[in-house]
């Protein structure tokens, strides 16, 4: 913990530190990110090299809480950066580098007091979400929405700050754990049964939504609302992800969900189903973040789906939407999920980010950390080389 500033507290992470340790860290001193991944056992260098996000009207990347990095360069040299002692436009390049700087070692994010929100979760009906849905995520300081494929509900994730007193600690609760080891293994033999039978698809993405904490009230600390599951990590699963600047009313994340209720209902006419988990649908804020897909002005929708499938038949489905989600204003993949095989994805990358990567690579090239190229692999030399 670094308490020096009073006015801005500050965490110093090794970055193979999971996210459950440094929670533990925080929790003791009453301390929290404002924002974070649901998972609490990815650790903090790929979190931050890649700009991963969580969730929240005012909020913005887990990058973007950078206020220091240590790492090593190619030249095996140690270098330290920090905000107020390099510029804004060094800062903005380090914070999400795609590990193009080099070997993180550390890290320093900006943190906040903790607090308490009321968390809801419910069930709705389509359409009353989406007639709704600005309304619904301006009005609340955390919104998300989830879809199991076949469903007519969406599950809508709220959460508020409030001073009411706490009634759960779920992430303290033994039997909490218990449950949600059981059901994620439960869910993973379920899609298993799915892969071999796929007609079986439609009745299990039903059962399983059914069996998801979708119906709840409850005022709990800041940390618990943002890792409200655990275990999801049991059941790997295909995932695309794309962000999106968020035009009037909504118009566009209509289209991107309504994209995915099409082809699912397509796809299953010809007895098809690679789509099998969830579509989740998260609004942030911007990142001033180089490389983020949420970098410029206006909220930022970040659209999911994740399934476990044959990948072939995976590669095709979420290839089809991948390449609808972009070409919604300002559209680029989330680097921290699968996109390689989105048709035109490569060709898109680098007029997307424009004149950010050149300026990425003029702070690259100016701090001399990597003269050869050593960590740019072969899909990154693509787009920065």
């Amino acid at each position: 913990m670094d308490l020096s500033d009073s006015a801005q507290p500050r965490v110093v992470i090794g970055v193979g530190a999971t996210v459950r340790a440094v929670n533990d860290v925080l929790e003791k001193h009453g301390f929290a990110l404002p924002l974070n991944v649901v998972l609490e056992s990815v650790r903090f260098g790929g979190l931050i090299a890649t700009g991963s996000h969580g969730s929240g009207w005012h909020n913005a990347t887990l990058s973007d809480l950078v206020h220091a990095i240590d790492l090593i360069s190619a030249t095996g040299e140690l270098h330290h950066f920090e905000q107020g002692i390099h510029s804004d436009e060094v800062m903005n390049a380090v914070r999400l580098n795609l590990g193009m700087f080099g070997i993180m070692l550390q890290v320093t994010l900006n943190i906040q007091k903790s607090w308490h929100v009321r968390a809801q979760d419910r069930r709705v009906p389509i359409p009353e979400v989406l007639n709704n849905l600005e309304e619904l995520v301006c009005t609340h300081d955390n919104l998300d929405l989830f879809w199991w494929p076949f469903t007519d509900r969406m599950w809508v994730k709220s959460w508020q700050r409030t001073d009411a007193p706490i009634t759960a600690k779920p992430r303290a609760s033994a039997l909490d754990r218990w449950s949600a080891a059981l059901t994620s293994r439960m869910y993973r033999e379920a899609l298993r049964l799915a892969h071999h039978v796929p007609t079986l698809t439609p009745l299990i993405c039903r059962t399983m939504f059914l069996a998801t904490p979708s119906v709840r009230d409850q005022v709990v600390q800041l940390v618990e609302a943002i890792h409200y599951r655990r275990s999801i990590e049991v059941a790997t699963m295909g995932c695309v992800e794309v962000a999106f600047k968020i035009n009037a009313g909504f118009a566009n994340v209509k289209d991107a969900i309504q994209t995915v209720f099409e082809r699912t209902k397509a796809y299953a006419a010809r007895h098809h189903h690679p789509f099998n988990v969830t579509m989740n649908v998260r609004f942030i804020d911007h990142s001033q973040c180089l490389l983020s897909p949420a970098y410029g002005e206006g909220h930022t929708c970040y659209i999911e789906i994740l399934s476990r499938t044959y990948q072939k038949d995976w590669f095709t489905f979420s290839g089809e939407i991948g390449a609808e989600w972009l070409k919604l204003p300002q559209a680029r993949p989330h680097w921290a999920k699968e996109y390689r095989h989105i048709p035109g994805v490569t060709e898109h990358l680098k007029p997307a980010f424009g004149e950010n990567i050149t300026s990425f690579n003029k702070v690259k090239q100016a701090l001399g950390l990597d003269p050869d190229n050593l960590f740019v692999n072969d899909l990154l030399g693509e787009v920065f080389l």
